[in-house]
Parts: C-alpha cells; sequence; structure tokens
C-alpha cells in the first residue's frame, strides 16, 4: 500500500513527465522559457526526462519499493543540474528556480515519508 507522501511524489512526478513528454514547449514556458527557445534537440532531452520521470512515478504507484526510494537521489541529482543551471544562467534565473522548488517538493515529501 502507499502512503500519501509516495502518492504526492508520484502524482508530482508524474504531472511534471506528462507535461515533459506531450508538450515541451508548454511546460517550458510554464517555467519561464519562450517557446520559440526549445529547440528540438531540447524538446528531445526533456522527452527522455519524462520517460524517467514517468517510469519511476508508475512504479512508486505500484508500490515498487525500489522506485519508491529512488526518488530521494534522483531529486538530489536534478538539484545539482538546476542550481548550475540558476548559477551559469544557461535558463533563465526563474526557470531553474521552479524546477528547484518542484523538485525540492518531491524531495520534502521523500524525507517525510523515510521520518514516518
Amino acid at each position: 500500500m502507499n502512503d500519501r507522501p509516495t502518492q504526492a511524489m508520484a502524482a508530482i512526478a508524474g504531472t511534471v513527465a506528462a507535461a515533459s513528454a506531450l508538450s515541451p514547449r508548454t511546460l517550458l514556458r510554464a517555467f519561464g522559457i519562450a517557446p520559440a527557445e526549445v529547440t528540438g534537440a531540447a524538446a528531445f532531452g526533456w522527452r527522455l526526462f519524462a520517460v524517467r520521470t514517468g517510469y519511476v512515478a508508475v512504479q512508486a504507484l505500484r508500490a515498487d519499493a525500489s522506485a519508491t526510494a529512488s526518488f530521494l537521489p534522483i531529486q538530489a541529482m536534478d538539484q545539482v543540474v538546476f542550481w548550475h543551471a540558476y548559477r551559469t544562467r544557461s535558463v533563465p534565473r526563474r526557470a531553474a528556480v521552479l524546477a528547484a522548488v518542484t523538485s525540492g517538493a518531491i524531495v520534502a515529501l521523500d524525507l517525510r515519508r523515510r521520518a514516518a
């Protein structure tokens, strides 16, 4: 059985994955990146991100302990990427901060789950 933090983590991850897969330009617009700035390669990269994130979310909802345990290390790596992007300004700072905050919500939920 899944606990509420796991369900919430999977919901956040699944929503981001679906948006990344279906329309990366729309998702990135919400994060402050103009659709015209999203190249074909960037859209492809976001769709790859969606596969990873979606897979973990679905497996966590199926009560796969390995998938649930992978949220924290994956989000830790994502945090490094988001803050590097912020520091180097490889994306607008607003985009990097919003991505870090979204990831941070999953981290907080996972820490809560682990403490329970």
